[in-house]
């Protein structure tokens, strides 16, 4: 049995959520908080797969806490998902965070369960992340230390998440000051990350996206998230609704390990990001990012000369 809380954040997406739903079931967590965002009346059918979703909860046969936010009115993603990460640590100081298109394997829990309880008093550790969307281990442990915030299906702690300011996220000055510079390994990276600010700064400051001003608190710290040694999740679904990245890239990668427990027999020797793990995630992703773009490049052309 799952010891972390699990939260579980749906909306309207029954083929998505549904299969999530199944696999916290098969973990039996020994906490669950069941959020929903209301769906909206004037789309049609959004109403009635909202309250399918809702009614699952009936299904939980475990002995388990049961919570659950269900709430009246529509609002809009960024409000909805920051909500129900803010109405669970009002009750816990640590938990795990699925979105309705992350099915997690049943070794994520145990992964999630071990890394909350190790680093849970260590303020230079800020998240755990069930994602190694290349099963990258250059160092060959049994887990990875990480300065990129991939966070499809993730844990975290009360302290870490209260020292986000939604308000004031000083962005500007990460820029002035070169953050990202102190934190990767080449050139390519801090100018990539430096880039990445500029360009989501506003997007940012008006939205008070969770994922975006968690990482951007992270850098700030100069924290580091944990990774498994191979992946541990499978995105169903769009990786978010406001990335710029090419979301197959995320979408579908299996996760190779679908017993309970994951074993962790050799850590870290510090508690320091892995630069060649985050330089070789970061090479892939761009090559990918790159190779995209120059096809969208070719449609453009394409539908000029037509």
């Amino acid at each position: 049995m799952v010891k972390t809380p699990v939260l579980f954040e749906t909306f309207v997406r029954v083929e998505y959520a549904r299969q999530v739903w199944e696999a916290i079931k098969a973990a039996q967590p020994s906490k669950l908080y069941f959020y929903s965002n209301k769906g909206r009346e004037e789309k049609q059918g959004e109403i009635e797969r909202n309250n399918e979703i809702r009614s699952w909860v009936k299904e939980v046969d475990w002995d388990c806490e049961v919570h659950t936010w269900f709430r009246d009115e529509c609002v809009d993603v960024y409000t909805s998902l920051r909500g129900a990460v803010n109405w669970v640590c009002e009750h816990e100081d640590a938990w795990i965070t699925l979105e309705d298109d992350v099915v997690p394997s049943l070794a994520f829990f145990s992964f999630c369960d071990q890394m909350i309880e190790l680093y849970r008093n260590d303020r230079r550790v800020w998240y755990v992340s069930g994602d190694n969307f290349y099963n990258l281990n250059p160092s060959g442990y049994d887990y990875i230390f990480t300065q990129y915030h991939w966070m499809y299906g993730w844990a975290t702690w009360r302290d870490r998440w209260l020292s986000v300011n939604w308000d004031t996220p000083k962005i500007d000055e990460m820029i002035q000051y070169k953050v990202p510079y102190h934190l990767y390994k080449t050139q390519f990276q801090k100018q990539g990350r430096l880039n990445q600010l500029r360009s989501i700064k506003s997007f940012v400051e008006n939205t008070k996206c969770w994922d975006y001003l968690f990482g951007i608190t992270c850098d700030q710290h100069n924290a580091v998230g944990v990774v498994p040694k191979h992946h541990l999740i499978t995105n169903i679904g769009l990786a978010g609704t406001h990335h710029g990245t090419p979301q197959k890239s995320f979408v579908n990668i299996e996760c190779e390990d679908n017993e309970y427990d994951y074993s962790i027999k050799k850590h870290p020797l510090f508690v320091m990001a892995d630069y060649d793990y985050d330089y070789q995630s970061y090479t892939k992703i761009s090559n990918i990012f790159s190779r995209w773009c120059r096809r969208q490049l070719r449609d453009v052309k394409s539908l000029l000369k037509k």
